[in-house]
């Protein structure tokens, strides 16, 4: 079925939903969840200019990146733990820069997985028009099945 079972994260509610999901595929399979983060570099640059007291151009954005990133790792780190409590093995990559739906559906490929999954917060109507959505995008660019995952959904029951 699906040996490497790709799982996005973004370390939120919506992303965390799609945990156990990844884990009872990859538990099916004997396979492994491949957890993927994508940093995005558009992030860090928006950060200060958030604060209201600097142009983004008169701070240290390499600073800001590092902090960033070493965020991003920790959480990764914690992710990981979190499905290897699961009982599934677990590997994690931090993929950084390039629109998430493009990176992941790259990353999807070059770490053969067959399958993507990734939580979803389900918006419609005008957010979604303004927002997009990443899930949506995988959904139709990648070349392998995709679950897309509501924060509601309950978990699957282990077979």
């Amino acid at each position: 079925m699906f040996k490497r079972v790709l799982l996005a994260t973004d370390f939120s509610d919506d992303a965390r939903s799609a945990y156990r999901w990844a884990a009872e595929l990859a538990r099916q399979a004997g396979g492994t969840v491949v957890l993927v983060h994508v940093f995005e570099d558009d992030m860090v640059a928006a950060a200060p200019s958030l604060s209201g007291y600097l142009p983004a151009e008169a701070l240290d954005l390499g600073r800001y990146r590092e902090e960033f990133r070493r965020g991003a790792e920790a959480a990764l780190a914690a992710a990981r733990e979190e499905l290897e409590a699961l009982g599934v093995p677990v590997e994690s990559h931090l993929r950084e820069g390039g629109k998430p739906w493009k990176v992941l559906v790259a990353a999807a490929e070059e770490l053969g997985c067959g399958v993507i999954v990734l939580g979803t917060h389900g918006r419609g109507g005008l957010a979604h028009l303004l927002i997009g959505s990443t899930a949506e995008r995988v959904v139709r660019s990648a070349r392998c099945p995709v679950l897309t995952v509501h924060s509601g959904d309950p978990p699957p029951a282990a077979a």
